[in-house]
């Protein structure tokens, strides 16, 4: 079996997972991009320790998938933004826990245990705030179904919810026609180098090409998702293939200072999750600052 069927069948496979976990509920987007943190930040701290740097794995993936989890609940309304204050002192426990553990790099490792949260955890817990639109409103009078309500509001169908998924499907949409556009025209047309020292294959023709096939792909996107205007979602496709191929070149950066070819092996031709939603770690930040100057 080619390299390239095999590729292009683990591709189409996840886009299906992908459209079906956001489509179907609040609860499978959950789980999808919970996973999509655990795996990442797993094989984030697994390239570090190629480099000797002891990231603390445990902390550093329980504070990432709680971070996910408080932002859900305050993107829904559950909770309060003071919930956020508890991050400071678990954050601190880094410091703390290294001091017992007689690591030659400490500071080091405190470093990487961080920039597994800032790379990975952070960008996709803001896509929290592209799907869900307005708050959750508790009532006061019964306090036992007030208490179960997390669970009931996770297990209700999506239009039920508040649960807007148009925004991020068509985010999406749009990295994956700059990926395939880029790569595309840029196996035909491509001969100047993007960026040679990092990623020889990545060329200017590339870039160009997976731009304006972004840029025509969100005219039809706009016309599906009518969340926000075709104008938005132009400003929104140059930016998640500016960003997307930045985010490709770091983590390409990262994988070349290692001297591996890829994150992991989860996705047969594809390599690892950092692989696939490299693009996503730089474009979700810009994305969701972008939509909150307009709103």
């Amino acid at each position: 079996m080619s390299a390239f069927f095999v590729r292009t069948i683990t591709g189409l496979f996840l886009v299906l997972v992908i459209v079906g976990a956001i489509i179907f509920s609040s609860l499978s987007y959950f789980a999808l991009f919970a996973a999509v943190i655990l795996i990442g930040m797993i094989e984030f701290y697994g390239l570090a320790r190629r480099l000797k740097i002891r990231a603390q794995y445990f902390p550093g993936i329980v504070m990432g998938l709680l971070f996910f989890l408080a932002n859900f609940l305050y993107a829904i309304d559950y909770i309060h933004q003071d919930v956020f204050l508890v991050f400071i002192p678990l954050l601190l426990l880094v410091f703390i826990n290294e001091l017992f553990l007689n690591n030659r790099r400490p500071f080091t490792d405190i470093a990487f245990t961080y920039l597994g949260l800032i790379y990975i955890a952070l960008p996709v817990s803001l896509l929290n705030f592209l799907v869900f639109q307005t708050g959750l409103d508790i009532p006061q009078g019964n306090q036992t179904e007030a208490l179960f309500e997390p669970i009931n509001y996770l297990l209700q169908p999506s239009k039920e919810v508040n649960y807007a998924p148009g925004i991020l499907l068509g985010f999406f949409f749009l990295i994956w026609s700059g990926d395939t556009g880029a790569y595309l025209i840029g196996s035909v047309f491509g001969r100047r180098k993007l960026s040679p020292r990092i990623s020889p294959k990545k060329t200017w023709e590339g870039f160009i090409g997976g731009t304006v096939v972004s840029l025509l792909v969100a005219w039809p996107v706009s016309l599906l998702f009518r969340d926000i205007d075709l104008r938005d979602w132009l400003v929104i496709s140059v930016i998640v293939t500016v960003m997307g191929t930045f985010g490709d070149l770091a983590e390409s950066m990262f994988k070349r200072s290692i001297g591996v070819k890829d994150s992991g092996k989860i996705l047969p031709g594809h390599g690892g999750v950092l692989d696939r939603f490299d693009g996503l770690f730089f474009a979700s930040p810009v994305v969701f600052a972008y939509l909150q100057l307009i709103n």
